[in-house]
């Protein structure tokens, strides 16, 4: 099973959050209002934020320590991201979205992988879609397979469904729980929405304005 442990600060001008918690298999939720610090604490896992004290570490894989000075860029983490709003380019296609987020093969392989992948997540038949013209919840599908194009062992995803109605929120919560299964994966998901603790996590993490109070299964 694989641990991702974190203790870390994390600052911006004017605020920092202190963030200490582990995740395994399955779905981590961090909660807890707005502006408590769970998105800085997701950057720093990612890697566009440095901590500045403590460490990241996945398994014997450290993505960052401070007193070390290590810290390993965001693309060689091996992540998967999903933010609230999709991010997509939208002047290429869904299947060109997420065949170039699949790491290798030549590119005729790459798009067959990343067909499966549209295929899995309930959007095959928008590969050849105008991206721009896409709905919210099937640009969040996209962006779901997108996640999964680099056999991530990490998922991160922030306020992924807020933004989405509520048939098109229970059902990516579904996908995304099956996905985290299939694939053995940790995911940490940032809400402050309490539908979405109840549908999602195997473990809370809660946050109150700049630190975390508390984590249980």
């Amino acid at each position: 099973m694989n641990v991702l442990r974190v203790d870390v600060r994390v600052e911006v001008p004017g605020f920092g959050v202190d963030a200490t918690f582990s995740a395994s298999n399955g779905v981590t939720v961090l909660s807890g209002p707005s502006g408590s610090g769970k998105s800085l604490t997701l950057a720093a896992i990612a890697g566009t934020l440095r901590p500045v004290r403590g460490v990241i570490h996945l398994d014997d894989v450290v993505f960052a320590d401070v007193d070390s000075r290590i810290h390993v860029r965001s693309q060689d983490r091996r992540l998967g991201v999903v933010y609230q709003h999709a991010a997509l380019l939208d002047h290429r296609s869904p299947l060109d979205n997420v065949a170039l987020a699949v790491r290798d093969g030549e590119a005729a392989l790459r798009r067959s992988s990343a067909m499966e992948l549209l295929a899995r997540v309930g959007a095959g038949s928008l590969a050849d879609a105008k991206t721009r013209s896409l709905s919210g919840g099937e640009r969040q599908r996209i962006a779901l397979a997108r996640a999964m194009a680099g056999s991530p062992r990490l998922l991160l995803l922030d306020e992924p469904f807020s933004s989405l109605d509520s048939a098109s929120r229970a059902e990516l919560r579904a996908l995304l729980k099956e996905l985290v299964a299939e694939h053995r994966l940790i995911a940490l998901v940032v809400t402050h929405d309490q539908a979405d603790v109840d549908a999602l996590a195997d473990r809370v993490v809660v946050y109150e304005p700049g630190r975390t109070v508390s984590a249980s299964e």
